[in-house]
């Protein structure tokens, strides 16, 4: 017998799930998991048809000397494109952050005066002792 055998299972799974995560979230998470599988599905669309593409080269001319490769990939140009993606991402996350973060008030005392420059100077005299 499985977990998801019967229907009672998966109403308990459901109510654990909107008991741990809220009500609000699930669909959120739902949502952008939804996003990921859907990235993840193109991603690797793209891949096969760039390793069926090299293959049906490769079996075409195998007598021809190979031509020497251009500097950038379209694979790495592709992973350039992705990380740079990522890269706004996290900027767009960060300033999120900051502006969620509580600013500082005028009220906090500024950094304190060293007591060397608030102890009064004494005069040396040079005078036979």
């Amino acid at each position: 017998m499985g977990l998801f055998d019967s229907p009672s299972h998966l109403l308990i799974i459901l109510v654990v799930l909107v008991v741990l995560f809220g009500a609000a979230r699930l669909p959120k998470a739902a949502k952008s998991m939804g996003e990921a599988m859907r990235i993840f599905k193109k991603e690797s669309a793209k891949l096969h048809e760039e390793d069926t593409t090299t293959a049906q080269v490769q079996a075409q001319a195998p007598q021809q000397v190979a031509a020497p490769q251009p500097q950038v990939t379209p694979q790495q140009q592709g992973t350039q494109e992705q990380m740079a993606a990522l890269q706004q991402q996290m900027d767009a996350l960060q300033r999120q952050q900051m502006a969620a973060a509580p600013q500082p008030t005028a009220a906090q005392p500024g950094p304190a005066t060293p007591p060397s420059a608030t102890a009064p100077e004494t005069q040396h005299t040079n005078q036979p002792g």
